[in-house]
C-alpha cells in the first residue's frame, strides 16, 4: 500500500509544537532573568540605603574635644615608684573611657574602674583622675618604657568588652587598640571622639 504525503505540510505540522515549546521556554527564561535582575537591584538599593544611613549617622554625631595630660604635663618621664595623676577635660557632656597600654603591650581599662567608677563627665574644667578622694593611685612599676593612654568619649554608658581582673585590681582588656576604636566607633550613635597620651617610664637608679 502506498500513501502520498506532502513533505512541506508534514514539516510544518511536526515543528509547530516544537516552536510552541521554544517560545514558552524563551518567555520563562526571560521572566527568570528579569526576576533575578530585580532581586539584585533591590539588594543593591538596600546596600546603598544602609550606606547612606550609616553616613548620615556619622554626619549627625557630635565631635567632642578631649584633652588629657599628667600632673607634670605631657611627654614626661616617670621613674619607678612615682605616683601619676592624670587630668581630663572635655567640652561636651559624655561618657568617658580610659584605656592604658603598658610597655609590654598589655591593655587595661582604667575608667570606669576602681580608681573612678563614675565615667560620665561634664565640661568646664580639668577633672583629676584618679579622683581626689579616691584611695587608689597609679604607681610606676616594671615593665618600663613607652606607655600609652587612650581616651574615648561616647554617648554609650556601657561597653561589652573581653575583660578579666588581675591581682592589682586592674581590668585587663583582651582587645587591641584598633579593635577597641572600631567597636566604640560603631556603637556610638550621637557622640564619638578619641585622643591619646604617651608617657615614658624607667627603672629607678
Amino acid at each position: 500500500m502506498m500513501y502520498l504525503y506532502d513533505a512541506a505540510s508534514f514539516s510544518v505540522s511536526y515543528f509547530k509544537p516544537l516552536m510552541s515549546y521554544n517560545t514558552l521556554f524563551y518567555k520563562f527564561t526571560t521572566v527568570l532573568v528579569m526576576f533575578v535582575l530585580s532581586c539584585d537591584i533591590s539588594m543593591a538599593q538596600n546596600l546603598i540605603l544602609d550606606d547612606k544611613q550609616d553616613a548620615q549617622k556619622r554626619l549627625t554625631r557630635q565631635p567632642v574635644n578631649i584633652e588629657i595630660t599628667t600632673h607634670l604635663g605631657d611627654q614626661q618621664v616617670f621613674v619607678e615608684n612615682d605616683a601619676i595623676s592624670f587630668f581630663i577635660n572635655i567640652d561636651k557632656p559624655a561618657f568617658v573611657y580610659v584605656f592604658y597600654q603598658d610597655a609590654s603591650g598589655i591593655v587595661f581599662q582604667l575608667m570606669p574602674g576602681k580608681a573612678q567608677l563614675n565615667h560620665f563627665l561634664n565640661p568646664g574644667f580639668y577633672i583629676p583622675f584618679p579622683a581626689k578622694k579616691s584611695s587608689f593611685q597609679f604607681v610606676v612599676s616594671a615593665p618600663f618604657g613607652k606607655e600609652q593612654l587612650w581616651i574615648f568619649a561616647s554617648d554609650q554608658a556601657e561597653l561589652k568588652l573581653k575583660t578579666e581582673s588581675n591581682n592589682q585590681g586592674l581590668i585587663r582588656v583582651n582587645q587591641t587598640y584598633s579593635e577597641l576604636e572600631s567597636y566604640i566607633n560603631e556603637i556610638s550613635k550621637l557622640i564619638f571622639s578619641k585622643n591619646k597620651l604617651s608617657i615614658y617610664t624607667k627603672k629607678a637608679e
